[in-house]
């Protein structure tokens, strides 16, 4: 199975083929909408061949641009009944905090650059959401023979998607680029839920692990690395935008 990426050097958007359907795995900001389409088109791949869209999570970096490719596609999005609140919300929970103290230097940066406040379009489209449940995702496992996998941790809404290859996408469970250390993600909400998601992850043994920030990697980095996750110390953010 081809693996496209169709996103940037700040997150991947991966988009795979299954059955003569394609499916999309997360959007990025807002502002990489038109990189996208570019990148879609080069490919010879049109928004109307797109069916499904698999929402990691709802983040900014995920979701920025989702309202958009909605209302100028036919997709469906598949996605974490609990990411449906936070996609009407439009910004980021500032629950848990940074995995880092180089993770939260980073967050600031990103801070000055207008990311501050981790806001993205909102997104309510309840007649295009697929929203997962035991029937569903059964319906859908069954369809394309996969596993979809619920990775909480990064945040309560994490989800990844297994192929029949052993290709694992995981979204934010892990990262695998700066200013990521040991593969752990920057921001985490719930530390003993990041860390039961990556014991999940190992006892699936996956093949290879593509992540939505930084390039694939063998599962064996988590393994080696586990175990610092018991020594992250978490750096909270101020909210102020509400």
């Amino acid at each position: 199975m081809k693996i496209i990426n169709l996103g940037n050097i700040l997150s991947n958007n991966y988009i795979i083929k299954m059955g003569g359907e394609y499916l999309l795995i997360d959007t990025g900001y807002p502002e990489q909408y038109d990189g996208f389409i570019k990148k879609l088109y080069k490919y010879n791949i049109h928004l109307e061949d797109i069916s499904y869209i698999l929402l990691t999570h709802a983040h900014d970096d995920h979701a920025g641009f989702l309202n958009k490719l909605l209302n100028n596609s036919n997709a469906k999005v598949i996605l974490n009944p609990k990411a449906v609140v936070r996609l009407k919300r439009g910004q980021n929970s500032f629950k848990g905090g940074c995995s880092s103290y180089l993770a939260l230097l980073f967050c600031k940066v990103m801070k000055l650059l207008g990311k501050g406040d981790h806001k993205f379009p909102t997104v309510d489209r309840l007649d295009r959401y697929i929203i997962l449940n035991n029937s569903n995702k059964l319906a859908l496992e069954e369809k394309f023979n996969v596993s979809i996998i619920n990775l909480p941790g990064h945040t309560s809404d994490s989800i990844g998607l297994l192929l029949e290859d052993g290709t694992l996408f995981c979204g934010d469970a892990a990262m695998n680029g700066f200013p990521s250390l040991n593969k752990i993600i920057i921001w985490i909400e719930d530390i003993k839920e990041y860390k039961k998601s990556w014991k999940l992850i190992l006892e699936i043994s996956p093949k290879k692990i593509y992540p939505s920030h930084g390039k694939p990697f063998m599962k064996e980095e988590l393994k080696k690395n586990i175990n610092k996750i018991d020594n992250i110390k978490l750096y909270p953010l101020k909210n102020k935008s509400g």
